[in-house]
């Protein structure tokens, strides 16, 4: 974020003068501020995502992302650096689970969704080959959807040759040993690495599309450091959105509401933003946005990571399905 804010000072041109006068009248806590407000701004952030390659969402840092489809068997492996994507894996899917996305542990459906992809381990049933990849399956949002099961890996074929199916599958991504073994080494040399399973639509992004919602992610902080509750409340979806710990629209609001009340100075900052296209059934404009957050006020302090899971609705604004 602070290579984002030289950016920010450099195409500020004739503004720069008014922030010598914000800094002189107010400090230089007002000229970070005013310098964030900004980073609200979509044409900023258009100009910023020109050159990038964002078809699979943007990343603040190098990212693998482990693309599968469940209709033409599809298996990729794509790597984001730097604002460019390039293959470097593209074979074919052994057996995935049933289609359509999965709701129900025993299901045997293979979720549609974008997930974290663990390290390797070795499966202590030979039946699962001689290596597997666990899904975060269930994530934030297939929680609070009520979504039940688990233990959806990428894994191999039996070791004894027993043969696979869609239904012995039982949700996971299968693949034959040897492609499996290639893949393997094309992950090991990655860090951060995403499962993204998309079924018979292809979920992809563009620079439009994410420099709306990074204008819209720090306008949304803006409010809430300002304690505007009317209008930090109108970036959540009133009809579908859930908290962790699934609090629906209405007690959400009445809970926040409480907190601005007391008018406390805030301090957020947001830093290492990813935000990934989510596929969905219904095909909707659906993402993933995760930051690392920093947070202080005089009596609550928080430091980690913080997830949002949003929309752009039909007038294109940003929606708040599920945060964390």
């Amino acid at each position: 974020m602070k290579k984002l804010l030289l950016i920010l000072l450099a195409t500020l041109g004739a503004n720069a003068q008014n922030l010598a006068q914000i800094y002189l009248n107010q400090g230089l806590e007002a000229v970070g501020i005013e310098l964030e407000k900004q980073l609200a701004n979509k044409d900023f952030w258009l100009d910023e995502l020109k050159d990038k390659n964002l078809s699979l969402g943007y990343y603040d840092s190098e990212t693998a992302i482990v693309l599968t489809n469940k209709t033409n068997k599809s298996f990729q492996v794509f790597f984001y650096k730097n604002g460019k994507l390039s293959r470097e894996f593209n074979e074919k899917v052994g057996v995935t689970g049933l289609m359509g996305d999965k709701q129900v542990q025993g299901d045997l459906k293979t979720p549609v969704g974008f997930y974290e992809l663990g390290t390797k381990f070795k499966p202590e049933d030979q039946y699962y080959g001689g290596l597997a990849f666990a899904t975060s399956y269930p994530n934030l949002l297939d929680r609070v959807q009520g979504k039940t099961g688990s233990g959806i890996w990428i894994h191999g074929y039996p070791l004894d040759g027993e043969r696979l199916d869609e239904v012995k599958t039982r949700g996971c991504i299968a693949l034959h040993n040897k492609t499996l073994r290639a893949f393997e080494k094309v992950i090991e040399k990655h860090g951060k690495t995403f499962a993204m399973t998309e079924e018979k639509e292809m979920m992809r992004t563009n620079a439009d599309e994410i420099a709306t919602l990074m204008a819209a992610l720090f306008a949304w902080k803006d409010k809430w450091t300002q304690s505007d509750i009317k209008a930090y409340l109108e970036f959540y979806d009133e009809k579908d959105f859930r908290r962790f710990d699934k609090k629906d629209f209405k007690e959400f609001a009445a809970m926040k509401g409480a907190i601005f009340s007391k008018k406390e100075k805030k301090t957020i900052k947001f830093s290492n933003i990813s935000i990934s296209p989510y596929p969905n059934i219904k095909n909707e404009k659906m993402f993933r946005i995760a930051f690392y957050q920093d947070y202080y006020t005089k009596h609550h302090q928080f430091r980690g990571n913080k997830t949002l899971y949003v929309k752009l609705d039909t007038a294109g604004k940003m929606k708040i399905l599920a945060e964390q």
